[in-house]
């Protein structure tokens, strides 16, 4: 069966039975009643061909493939990434890595000179689209109702159609517009400017839609005015020209009208292509269409955009004029924010960007601009395992708690410790069936285990945790790639602290407060009590920790608000508990020391949520004030710059 779209024997009769075992057809003949034992019959079909794939996410074509079980399934298009993310890939039997079994993209087709070289230039458009409702209901009736009748526009884009080109007579253009009312006001504009023009829709009787393309081949025409017409299933080598007047964040729309003008022709040296930008939101997608057309990442995009487009195929051209660089760079440097929903379809257009679907988080990141916390985030769902899956990038069953997990290694992204870091590689790299080799792993450990275990009261051995762990090896990989990005951004030194030289911490590494409590003994695997002051006295070592947090202006009772901030690198004022005073045993501890063997040890972080910095030991310099008082410690070891100018007095809000 071959199942088309564009051939013209199932164009010219809606189901051709070559032979009962050869039948040419289209989609909505399959459910018509005098055909349809042909195509429900499970089995029957050993091989089926389906032009246009890209719409077998739709529901007819889902029921059709699924109901005829062939034994032999073959897809072609040129546009597999749908508009509405919905993968198309799980209905073929992909390469091991997950992409297609044949595939050349657009940017590898100029390179192997297949197409036709292109001139793009993105045009200085003064229209405002910045309330167009995009990818919504209301999209193409707001852009009819702006776009039609606009005639500063329309002598724009004669104006720089004939600036950009010798002669537009001697052009063979398509022309793509919003609505049929839009396509007939240019197509007016466009013949009253003297360049002979038809309007071609679906409104268009045949017999003149089928000429058409002989009248704009043979030179009677310099222009075709379309809507939808031509954006798939039909061949116009002849096309040189393309003006596009309607914008479109859609990178499937935007390739389908490009690609009208990229087929080889003789005397056809290469394609202009004119893009009337206009004036967008920031959050206007320019990096997919850029990336459509050129097949660089966001950050290639902007080095590009900001210093020219240089490692383009030969003979291929694209300048920006200034409004448009400027908007395009302005938005390529705002998509920092990522929804859930952006964030699955950035992933599915990366990968069909670098056909590969054994994607790293490493340079997804990298290429993408995008922010570590916007894939681990605080909301639902969360975690690289959780993108990939959602994205429709891993085939085997979901493990019971992959979500768990994926969603909880957000507790993870202040890591630092470059031995913890080790360690998690180490984990990761035995898919959780990891030993631990000294007593400093196994606190390492624990911490782990409690950090990302996040209740308050559950108590478990590290033990337990990784054989859960093990149970789930696409976590393991989440554990091991994000380890790696992590140790990467890492800039602290693995240096213990003085006076904590039995406990695994290291010296101004940032940890969560159970990592800390884990690491002094405080949190065991068979006690976890709760912890929720500004300071822990260990008695047993003498040792009182003193937790601080610089801002409380959220998150904090209003009788908590202590002034708590680094006087210089090696000095640090520090108020303590309003029932602090000089005659309390708690008062006396700090008054009294180092006399009395007590030892204090620092840990800062900037405000509620974020990691505490392990500052090191203390020791008193002096003490005003009663409940509470103000003390001035003097660190053993001297804050690092960079964490000096994020404590001090003066550290920006």
């Amino acid at each position: 069966m071959l199942f088309a779209k564009s051939l013209a024997r199932a164009w010219s009769c809606a189901c051709s039975i070559v032979s009962y075992s050869l039948i040419v057809t289209r989609i909505r003949v399959a459910y018509q009643s005098s055909y349809t034992v042909w195509f429900t019959v499970s089995d029957y079909w050993h091989t089926v061909v389906v032009d246009e794939c890209h719409r077998l996410a739709a529901d007819r074509f889902d029921t059709f493939v699924r109901a005829i079980q062939p034994s032999i399934l073959l897809g072609l298009t040129a546009t597999p990434e749908r508009s509405d993310g919905k993968p198309i890939l799980p209905y073929f039997d992909c390469r091991p890595d997950g992409s297609p079994a044949v595939e050349l993209r657009l940017w590898h087709a100029l390179d192997l000179q297949l197409l036709a070289p292109f001139e793009y230039y993105a045009c200085d458009d003064d229209t405002d689209f910045s309330q167009i409702p995009w990818q919504q209901s209301g999209e193409t009736s707001a852009l009819d109702k702006l776009l039609t009748g606009d005639h500063v526009r329309a002598s724009l884009v004669i104006n720089e159609w004939q600036r950009l080109t010798a002669n537009p007579r001697q052009c063979k253009a398509l022309v793509f517009c919003v609505s049929v009312a839009h396509a007939q006001f240019m197509t007016s504009i466009l013949n009253a400017a003297g360049l002979p023009a038809a309007c071609v829709v679906g409104e268009t009787p045949t017999e003149e839609r089928r000429l058409a393309p002989q009248r704009l081949n043979q030179g009677e025409l310099c222009a075709l005015v379309t809507v939808d017409l031509y954006n798939e299933g039909v061949d116009l080598p002849m096309v040189d020209t393309l003006l596009l007047l309607r914008p479109t964040q859609s990178p499937v729309l935007f390739q389908q009208q490009i690609g009208r003008g990229f087929r080889l022709s003789p005397g056809k040296e290469s394609c202009l292509i004119l893009d009337f930008v206009g004036q967008h939101r920031v959050e206007f997608r320019f990096d997919k269409l850029l990336g459509s057309l050129t097949g660089q990442s966001r950050r290639q995009l902007m080095d590009s955009v900001e210093k020219g487009f240089g490692a383009l195929p030969a003979g291929c051209h694209i300048h920006l004029q200034k409004r448009a660089r400027d908007q395009v760079l302005h938005s390529l440097r705002t998509l920092t924010q990522q929804g859930w929903r952006n964030l699955r379809r950035e992933l599915q257009a990366y990968i069909a960007l670098h056909s590969n679907r054994h994607v790293l988080l490493k340079d997804f990141l990298r290429e993408q601009l995008i922010e570590l916390s916007d894939i681990y985030r605080s909301a639902k769902p969360s975690g690289w395992t959780s993108l990939k899956r959602d994205a429709g990038l891993l085939q085997q069953p979901q493990g019971d708690e992959e979500s768990y997990f994926s969603e909880h290694f957000a507790d993870l992204l202040h890591s630092d410790d470059p031995a913890q870091l080790a360690l998690l590689q180490r984990i990761a790299a035995s898919a959780g069936h990891y030993t631990a080799q000294n007593e400093h792993e196994e606190r390492r450990l624990q911490m782990l285990a409690y950090q990302v275990d996040g209740q308050q009261t559950r108590v478990g051995h590290y033990r337990d945790f990784l054989q859960r762990l093990a149970a789930h090896p696409v976590v393991c990989e989440d554990l091991q790639e994000l380890s790696d990005v992590l140790q990467a951004r890492s800039h602290v030194s693995n240096r213990p602290i003085a006076g904590l030289e039995d406990t695994p911490l290291c010296l101004h590494a940032a940890y969560g407060v159970r990592e800390i409590l884990t690491a002094v003994g405080w949190l065991t695997a068979e006690c976890r009590p709760p912890f929720q002051s500004g300071v822990l006295p260990l008695k047993a070592r003498k040792t009182e920790l003193l937790f601080v947090t610089l801002d409380k202006s959220s998150g904090y009772h209003a009788s908590i608000a202590y002034h708590d901030y680094a006087i210089s690198r090696e000095l640090f004022h520090w108020q303590s508990q309003n029932s602090a005073g000089s005659e309390t045993t708690s008062g006396k501890r700090y008054l009294e020391s180092p006399g009395n063997g007590w030892q204090f040890q620092l840990f800062v972080r900037k405000h509620k949520g974020s990691p505490y910095r392990a500052c090191g030991a203390v020791t008193l310099v002096e003490a005003t004030g009663n409940k509470p008082m103000n003390i001035r410690w003097r660190l053993q070891t001297p804050l690092p710059i960079r964490l000096f100018r994020e404590f001090s007095v003066l550290r920006d809000e």
